[in-house]
């Protein structure tokens, strides 16, 4: 996946008075490295919260039978 952008760089005038020509800069934002972690992160959450429900679940049942 190629998350990389383009951005106009401004016209700078030369000393003559003249200006460059706009040109265009690659921009590397590390956006799927980003996703990666986000993801990662979610995943671990979501494994958290799953394994705090089952023990929560576990002890309402267990507070039930006594």
């Amino acid at each position: 996946m190629d998350v990389s952008a383009t951005q106009l760089q401004p016209s700078k005038p030369n000393q003559d008075g003249s200006t460059y020509s706009k040109k265009k800069k690659k921009i590397s934002d590390g956006s799927e490295q980003i996703s990666t972690s986000i993801t990662v992160a979610v995943m671990l959450l979501g494994e958290n919260i799953r394994t705090a429900g089952l023990e929560l679940s576990r002890s309402i049942a267990s507070e039930k039978v006594i």
